[in-house]
């Protein structure tokens, strides 16, 4: 009897192991006929191989059928763009062009093609890729070439060594004389270096508690890289998070300011961040650069209800 169950123990044994063997093979074909590689030009969009979205939209929704469409949605027009067929879910960001480094908008953003900038008049850019333009020298002595959007103007040198001399000594000389007398009457009456008006930091503000969100483009637009960097700085993001959106965008002036202002605002909340950008800004001794970012909220915030009262009338 013991043989008997011995060689029943053995059969056993075999036909499970058969059946394990042949279980792992049907999975492994299994797995092998649920990720095939998707053909060219199809994307992998969960169980199924995709056709890319259009130039103009961004991804939605993956695709039910294998080499069925994606659910897209098409790019806000005038602020995103997506110039390629891609598989993303993010449209790209159009680019501004700042009027602070000398550029102007030579060709508005579509839904399939970047902002186009261009050297404003006087400023030119030499380099590949124009990021900043630069301001066209004015000649003492003539003009060799004139300035153009890619090169600088070219003066005529002047011949007496001496003469030259006194034309750094005299204008030397009379800058000095000036910023004495400005410094003076400045710490008589305290005036404000951009406007001349008198010091209004301490003036009391009757600030809206609006949303910055929609004004953080026009606020970048306004302020130089060095005065957003110095307000952050002064109300709480740390360097490593500066030092950081500086590196990711290291050719992006235009885009560090937005990113500075945008995540000063995250960590900041609505709630009297107006009334903290203006104040900094103040602090700072940027009345005028203050009074020209209130007077746009101002007035978006007067046409806004004018639109109001239209529509209810």
């Amino acid at each position: 009897m013991l043989w008997i169950w011995a060689v029943l123990s053995l059969v056993l044994a075999g036909s499970q192991e058969a059946d394990s063997i042949s279980e792992g093979s049907k999975l492994r074909r299994n797995v092998r006929e649920t990720e095939p590689n998707c053909p060219e030009g199809l994307y992998r969009g969960g169980q199924f191989c995709c056709q890319p979205c259009q130039p103009g939209e961004r991804k939605y929704l993956d695709c039910t059928t294998n080499g069925d469409k994606p659910r897209c949605f098409p790019c806000k027009e005038g602020k995103e763009y997506m110039d390629k067929e891609n598989y993303s879910d993010k449209c790209r960001r159009c680019a501004f062009c700042d009027g602070e480094h000398g550029l102007e908008v030579e060709t508005n953003c579509t839904q399939t093609q970047n902002t186009k900038c261009k050297c404003k008049s006087n400023f030119y850019c030499n380099a590949p890729v124009c990021e900043h333009c630069d301001p066209c020298v004015s000649c003492e002595h003539g003009i060799l070439e004139r300035c153009t959007s890619t090169s600088n103007t070219k003066c005529k040198q002047e011949r007496s060594r001496n003469h030259l001399l006194w034309l750094f000594i005299i204008p030397g000389l009379a800058i000095l004389l000036v910023a004495f007398v400005y410094i003076k009457h400045r710490r008589e009456h305290h005036v404000d270096p951009e406007s001349g008006t008198a010091n209004s930091e301490d003036m009391p503000m009757n600030l809206p508690d609006v949303d910055l969100r929609q004004y953080i483009l026009n606020i970048a637009e306004e302020m130089s890289l060095d005065q957003v960097k110095t307000f952050v700085r002064k109300n709480g993001m740390s360097e490593v998070m500066i030092d950081e959106i500086k590196n990711d965008n290291l050719q992006h002036t235009a885009e560090q300011k937005i990113q500075l202002l945008q995540w000063w605002y995250q960590a900041h909340g609505r709630k009297d961040a107006y009334r903290t950008l203006i104040k900094g800004l103040r602090r700072m001794k940027r009345y005028a650069l203050a009074d020209r970012i209130q007077a746009i909220i101002q007035a978006d915030i007067e046409n806004t209800n004018a639109d109001t009262r239209n529509e209810n009338e």
